[in-house]
C-alpha cells in the first residue's frame, strides 16, 4: 500500500470551498461521496492506497483536511482544468473530513518540519511518498487526530445541520 498526497488550491481548482463545505453536510445527511481527483503519479498508485488531502493556496489554513482511501485504479479522464492535458485522476472515499477555517487541522508548516525532504505547499497533486514518509506521517497523523478527538467530537454531536463541519465515516 503506497500513500499519496492530493493537493487542492480551492483558490484555482475546479473544487471550490463552497463545494467543500457544501459536501461536508452533503456527506453526513446522505452518507455518500463519490468523487475523484487528478493525480501526477498515476503509475504508481493503486486501488486501495492510502491518500491525505491538503489544502494548499494564500487563502486561510493550509494542510490536511482529509484521508481516507483510494477505491479505483488510475484512467484517463478530460483535463479539469479546461487545457485539454492528459490528466489521470483516481475515485476516493474519505474516512476524515475536516473544514479548515472552523477546526484545528494537521498544517503545512507541521508537515515542513515534521517531513521536511516533501514539498508541501505547493506542486503536483497525486505524488506518492516514499515509505519513511508515509510512516512519519501516518505517525504524526495518529497523533494529531487523538490530540484533537474531543474537539471534533463535540463539533460533531453538536446538533445543528450548519454546525456539521467535521466527518469520520469510522464512526
Amino acid at each position: 500500500m503506497k500513500t499519496v498526497i492530493f493537493k487542492w488550491n480551492p483558490a484555482f481548482s475546479s473544487y471550490s470551498m463552497m463545494h467543500y463545505l457544501y459536501d461536508l453536510h452533503h456527506l453526513l445527511k446522505y452518507n455518500t461521496f463519490d468523487y475523484n481527483w487528478s493525480v501526477w503519479d498515476y503509475t504508481r498508485i493503486h486501488e486501495g492506497d492510502r491518500f491525505y488531502w491538503v489544502k494548499v493556496g494564500m487563502y486561510g489554513q493550509t494542510g490536511i483536511v482529509g484521508s481516507g482511501t483510494i477505491t479505483s485504479e488510475p484512467y484517463l479522464d478530460e483535463d479539469w482544468s479546461g487545457k485539454g492535458r492528459e490528466t489521470f485522476y483516481v475515485d476516493f472515499c474519505p474516512d476524515i473530513l475536516i473544514n479548515p477555517d472552523a477546526l484545528p487541522i494537521l498544517t503545512c508548516h507541521e508537515l515542513d518540519q515534521f517531513i521536511p525532504d516533501f514539498e508541501w505547499s505547493k506542486g503536483h497533486s497525486g505524488l506518492v511518498l516514499n515509505e519513511e514518509q508515509a510512516s512519519r506521517l501516518d505517525a504524526l497523523w495518529r497523533e494529531f487526530i487523538q490530540r484533537n478527538q474531543f474537539s471534533f467530537a463535540k463539533i460533531f454531536d453538536g446538533g445543528h445541520n450548519e454546525d456539521i463541519i467535521y466527518m469520520n465515516k469510522t464512526n
